[in-house]
Parts: structure tokens; sequence; C-alpha cells
């Protein structure tokens, strides 16, 4: 099914490349021109060009459209004042991925590559001030660097939305905002995989995110969403926090890394979310109770202030599976009005933290309600940074995603930060910050003492594992075999089409080679070796499994046919699993079984039986090194359905003035080969496609009424629950109402399977009169062009009949 899905959507995006590139504006000079070079379109003179829809200065608009999409090549743009656009951008830099060769973290195309694309204000301003004119703002594979304010936002200043993908700010400088500075009632920050780096050395207040608290009279309300991002060496010690928080926000960390950050030993913190009032002295708060902060999967360390967390009573905070420790300063945690210990409705709630919760400073200090006896928190008091985590890897590495990230340590030990939540009391980020898949919610059916559960931090240390799979089901046969077929058809062109770009002609054979692969194995397998009736595919790969293995220096080790064994073996039926005991009689008709040839297991079954709606089947696959050491099973939990057959379209030809009985084969239109192959059956191997009666007509009137249904070789009660119906076997007779018609029609109808199943949607079968094709056996009439008088009035009796049914 995945096959399916994902070839369809690489079917809609290639479909869309052509109207993308018709509005996209390509910028081909870095230097900072405007409208003074005719021969060369620079990233001001596109943005100019986007806000007038038309051609500026050296940049060609080659479509009117509201939203532009300006394309930057590798290399440096230099800006001389900063940009102020009047319109919603989308900027993209050269793409960071290697089409022709596979990525370290996926196994699959493309690889990622470092950034190319910069945009340097060399320290003379900042470099987007969106607050101008309160446009949204999207980057995209671009590092900002050197943008320097003296008041806010050193990067961006933003009046509207900015989403930052793939993206870095480096060196940025201002009073507020080293980074980022959000102004306005309602500008919002999503960023993605993004490194933050070294800004913020000038700041007084957030030297890589700060916000307006208030618009007008009311809190400013937005969103910050950070994820699987690294935020590393910015800020100093003047400044009061690295992310100042303030107004109404609803902010979420998920999956990033926050080292070696500065603040002021004094009185500053890396994350401050408070509103600065002591309630009990009718002080005005700049931080509204509506607010929420959660924290999920973040590596929060090394980083130095006088507090790492400052918090109050104001707003909801959730902080899970965070590493918030091993920090420099006074406190880990600090609530702002003094000791937390007695305090209540703190709105704080911690699960699965590794924290300082006993030791002196830098202690994580926090209410005794928030941590009462049992709780999920890992205290690490004795437990040194390095003894849990490795040193912070900066340098550019695909391995790591081109992102500073600390990896854990597996000394398999209680106080380790590896699979810490074996009983899946709370969910963690199905993703980790390299993007790698935790698989974590699913359940782990075989694997209870070694269970792969979340890991604390951002990063989650791989091991090889067989995951469950559930919800499984057949798809339709046809519809799989032609979705392989629109696939392969899809790569075949493009690998002939000289305008493909070259970069993707090794992706693209690759991908060619493998649908050709699934054709030949499962289109032309006449044997039948590989297909199955009612056969469920499961090509573990695409679900994930099993998970790669990390060796010691973090290189992923994928599942592959040359070191693994898979084997699998059928359970039986029943509603769960425990049910199932060795002898369980219901597993004899079932077969599951690893297939070399496809390199996937096939789950089926020998009889033609459906999965009731109560029950379920049930499979063990099992992988095994070659010498036959077992190393990891998983469960399979299906269903088996039967695939409703298609009524198919049809033409037939009439002969006009022809007073004739037209016979309709229907079922010449209609199949149920979306089951597969019946003769892999081992009972009932010869099993009618189609029910005794299996013809549905809805109306036996054609649809414009110039044909009538006179009657039909077999007729009776239609299957099952539709007995009430009327339906046909055999041949089904039509004759026209009017032999001087000279009009076309239609006549619909549904089939029904063996197993009185009816067909989705009905098929269409064209009535076409040769009057209105080459074999038109009319008089001349009159001549000239005229129409006889029979045809006239056979013309106006049948716009009068059809103006009645109207």
């Amino acid at each position: 099914m995945k096959n399916y899905q994902k070839a369809l959507g690489v079917i809609t995006v290639i479909a869309a490349m052509p109207l993308m590139a018709q509005t996209t504006i390509k910028v081909t000079t870095f230097a900072d021109e405007d409208n003074e070079n005719m021969n060369a379109c620079s990233l001001r003179e596109a943005i100019t060009a986007a806000e007038m829809r038309k051609s500026y200065g050296g940049c060609e608009v080659s479509a009117i459209d509201a939203n532009y999409t300006i394309q930057l090549e590798g290399g440096t743009y230099t800006l001389n004042k900063e940009l102020t656009p009047k319109i919603g951008l989308n900027i993209i830099g050269k793409e960071a991925t290697d089409w022709e060769r596979k990525g370290v973290l996926t196994n699959d195309y493309p690889a990622q590559k470092a950034l190319e694309t910069r945009i340097n204000a060399g320290g003379k301003s900042r470099i987007f001030n969106t607050a101008v004119y309160q446009q949204p703002l999207t980057l995209t594979n671009i590092i900002l660097e050197n943008g320097k304010s003296t008041e806010f936002g050193g990067a961006i200043y933003a009046g509207a939305d900015v989403t930052l993908k793939n993206s870095q700010i480096l060196n940025s400088q201002a009073s507020k905002g080293g980074a980022i500075y959000l102004g306005g009632n309602t500008a919002s920050l999503t960023m993605s995989h993004s490194l933050i780096q070294n800004n913020g050395l000038t700041s007084t207040e957030g030297s890589i995110l700060a916000m307006s608290c208030m618009f007008n009279t009311s809190y400013s309300a937005r969103t910050i969403s950070l994820d699987s991002n690294s935020f590393v060496n910015n800020g100093s010690t003047n400044s009061i926090s690295a992310f100042n928080f303030c107004g109404s926000p609803t902010a979420s960390f998920t999956n990033n890394t926050i080292a070696q950050n500065i603040a002021s030993p004094t009185n500053g913190s890396i994350l401050k979310f408070t509103g600065d009032a002591d309630p009990a002295k009718n002080q005005t708060s700049n931080l509204s109770s509506d607010s929420s902060l959660i924290l999920q999967n973040n590596t929060i360390v090394e980083n130095s202030a006088n507090t790492t967390f400052l918090y109050d009573k104001l707003g909801d905070k959730n902080l899970n599976f965070n590493v918030l420790a091993f920090n420099n300063g006074s406190y880990a945690c600090r609530y702002l009005l003094g000791a937390a210990a007695e305090e209540k409705d703190t709105g704080l709630d911690l699960k699965f933290n590794a924290l300082n919760l006993t030791g002196n400073a830098p202690k994580c200090d926090v209410p005794k309600e928030v941590v009462p006896t049992g709780n999920t928190n890992i205290d690490v008091i004795n437990n040194p940074l390095n003894t849990l985590l490795e040193p912070l890897l900066k340098g550019p590495n695909e391995n790591n995603g081109f992102l500073p990230i600390y990896y854990p340590k597996n000394n398999f030990s209680a106080s380790d930060l590896i699979d810490v939540d074996s009983g899946n009391k709370v969910t963690c980020q199905t993703q980790d910050q390299r993007g790698l898949a935790r698989l974590v919610s699913n359940t782990y059916y075989y694997q209870t003492l070694n269970k792969n559960s979340c890991d604390i931090g951002s990063v989650e240390l791989m091991k090889l594992a067989a995951g469950d799979l559930e919800g499984l089901g057949n798809i339709s046969f046809t519809t799989l075999i032609d979705t392989y077929q629109k696939s392969y058809d899809l790569y075949d062109s493009l690998l002939k089409d000289p305008t493909t770009p070259s970069n993707f002609i090794v992706y693209y054979k690759v991908r060619l080679g493998e649908f050709k692969d699934l054709l030949d194995k499962f289109k032309n397998d006449t044997a039948h070796v590989n297909t199955k009736y009612r056969a469920i595919y499961i090509d573990l790969k695409n679900y994930g499994f099993p998970l790669p293995t990390e060796d010691s220096n973090h290189v992923l080790k994928f599942f592959n046919t040359g070191d693994y064994n898979v084997t699998a073996e059928p359970l039986g039926v029943a509603q769960k699993v425990e049910d199932l005991t060795p002898k369980t009689e219901t597993k004899k008709n079932q077969r599951c079984v690893w297939n070399p040839t496809v390199q996937q297991i096939l789950f089926y079954r020998v009889d033609d039986d459906p999965t009731s709606s109560t029950t379920n089947e049930f499979c063990k696959y099992t992988i095994t090194t070659k010498a036959g050491v077992e190393l990891s099973s998983g469960l399979i939990k299906a269903k088996f359905a039967n695939i409703a057959p298609v009524s198919g379209d049809g033409t037939i030809t009439f002969k006009y003035l022809a007073n004739e009985m037209i016979p309709l084969n229907l079922l010449k239109y209609a199949n149920d080969d979306g089951d597969g192959p019946v003769s892999t059956l081992s009972t009932n191997s010869d099993k009618s496609q189609f029910a005794d009666l299996p013809i549905y007509l809805p109306s036996k009137a054609s649809k414009d009424g110039i044909f009538t249904v006179v009657k039909a070789d077999r007729e009776g009660p239609c299957p099952g629950k539709d007995s009430k119906n009327t339906c046909y076997g055999g041949n089904i007779y039509i004759q026209a109402k009017n032999v001087f018609n000279t009009f076309n029609d239609t006549l619909s109808y549904n089939v029904y399977d063996a197993n009185g199943l009816i067909s989705a949607k009905p098929g269409t079968i064209n009535l076409i009169s040769t009057a209105t094709t080459t074999d038109d056996s009319r008089s001349g009439g009159g001549g000239g062009g005229s129409l006889g008088i029979f045809s006239i009035a056979s013309l106006l009796g049948l716009a009068i009949y059809r103006r009645y049914r109207k």
C-alpha cells in the first residue's frame, strides 16, 4: 500500500513542476543591485519584481501569480541595506541534496548536502525586516549571516509569520532578539532542521529570540514551533536571556539541541518563561496565563547562566524526555519568586527528564508535588556529563544531519538515557533530531525484555529491531499493478525527456528499475509464485522496519538480505493475539512466508474466507543472522477483505434506422481481478468471478431514454441483502424506442461477485448511433446538407422528450 501512495505522491509533485517553474524568479547575480543592470537579476530586484508582478531590473517574470518563489544559487549574496518586502516571500537556496547517491541516514535518495547559499549583510544592517509591511517570510536552504541592528532582530525583524526550513542564522547581533525578533500582534515562528549559532553577542535580551509582549492593550498571541534545530554558542554575560518569552505565546521545543549558550551569571536565563511580576504586589505581568510551553526530547546542556529554565505560575509548562542538566550556573530550573518545594499549582509537569533533583547547584528546583515519590524522571546527581552523553559533535557531517548534536551513551545501566519508558506511559517524538524514526509508539509484542522505547534527549540511539505492524489489509491487485505501471511509465518518460535535469538521471534510472522489477515479478507472474489470492504484500522497508543498527561511530547499518535472513509463520485467527496457542486450528488455512524473490512477506489464505469484523489474522516474522541467531521478532495483525468487482466501461455501435434488438454481454466489460489469482486457492480454486445473476441495472432505460431493456437471458432476485432488486444473467437485450434516432446515449450497470459484493461504482456503456459516425447509412434527403422529413420529425420528437424529462 505504501508503494501505491508513494507513487501517487511522486506523480502529483512532478505534475506540479511546470507550474512552479512559471512562478519562480531566478536570481542571477550576487551583487545588491536595484534596477541598474538589465543583464542580471539581484535578490533585491527579484523581491521588487514579485511585488510588482512584472519584470523589473534584470529579473524576468513570465507569469502573473499571487505568489512567487525566488530561487537562489550557491554562493554569497551581499547586502548594502536590509530587505523590506511588501508581499509574502518564499525564498529557496540551492538544493541541499544529492540525487545521485543515497543518504546515510535514510538509505534512500537523495543524500543530504551542506548548505551552499548565503545572504550576508556584512554587519551593515539586519537582513529581513517584515515588520513594516507585515508580510510572511519563508526561507529554505539559506544561511543568513552578519546581520546587525541596534534595536530589534539582528537577522530578522518579523511583523508576520516566519518559517525557516533547513537554514541557518549565524553571527547576527541586536539589542533584543540577536537572531530573530517577533513584533506586532501575531507574528509567529516555525523553524525546522536549522542552526542558530554565534548570535546575540551584544544582546541585552533574547540573544536568540525575543518578542513584543503587548499590542495596544492586549497580549500578543503567537505560535512558536521549533523542531530538530541546534542552538549553539549564542549570547553573552550581558544578556538576561537567550529565549525571552512574553505576551501569550504557544511555544513548543521538540528534538532540539540547546548547548553552550551564555546569559548573565547574575540574573540571566537560557529559557525565560515568566511574567516578571509578583501577584501579591499587584504588579502587571508581561506573560499571559493562557500561555503554554512544551519541551519534548530536547538536549539542554553545557549552557552558562544563572538559571537554565526560569518559570513562574503563569501558563502550562510540560517537559518530557529532556536532558536539562550539566549546565553551569546556580540553577537548572528556578521558580521566579523563590524556593519552589512547597509551591502549588505552578502549571509544571515533568515526565522522563534527566534532571539534577537532589544535588547542589545547578539544581532543578521544582515543587514536591511535581516530582512525587515514584516519579519517572531520572536524577543524574551522581552522573557526570561524559558518562551519559558523548561530546558535542560540531563538524559538518551527514551522519548528524549537518547539525551539532550530542549522542547518548549506552552503558546498560539504570541511569542511562536509553529506553527509559518500557511501559509506553508517555508518548515521545516519533522522530529524533536527525529525522530517524523512533517508532516507539508501536507495540513490540515479542520484545518485552529488550523493548526499543523512548530515549531521553534529541537523539535516539538506533538498534536493529523488528516492529509490530497493525491494521494491514489487502488492496486491489489490479490497482496495485496499475500503479506500478503508471510509475514505470512516468520515470520512463522523464528519462526520455531531453529537458530532464542531468542530476536526476541516476535517481530516475534507479526508480525505473525498481518498478520494472515489480512489474516483472507481479504482473508477469504467470506461475503465481509471487502472487496469491487476496494476499497482503508486506515490504518491510516501506514501514521503516527493521530499524537500523548504529555502530560506535554512529554509522547506520540498514537491513539487507546479504547480512540477515527473514522467516515468517502464521499464528491463527483471534480477536487478540493473547487468545492464540501453538495448537490453534485457525492457522491451517493461513500462509505467511518470506518471499526472497520479491523481498517481501506474503500473508494470505488458501481458502477464500474473509476476516470477520470481530477477529484479526496474526503472523510472526523474525530477523536472524545468516548463522541463524534470532535478533528480533515482530507481530503482524491484519484482515483479509473481499475486493469489490469492477464494472468497466464499453462502447456499442447500433445501426441507424435498424429496428433491431441489441444483445449486450455486460460481463465482457466487468472483472473481479482485484482479489488476485483464484487458482492459488487450495479450496474452491475454480471459483466463478461473478454471482449466478450478477448484473444489476439502476434503470431499465438508457440515460436519455433512447433505449429500453426489453429482456434478459435470465433474471431473478439480486444476491444477499439486495434481494428486493432484480438482477440479470447472460445477455440483456435493448431496443431503441425510435428507429429514427440520431443521438448517442449511455447505459449504466453494476455487477456482483461470487460473494455477493456489488461493484463500487457503475460501469457506463456508450451507445453510439452510426448516424454520428463515418458508417452513416442515412439518405442524402433534400441534398445541400438539408435533413429529410423523417429525420426532422425524429429530432423534434427527441427534443420534446428530453425537455419533458428535464
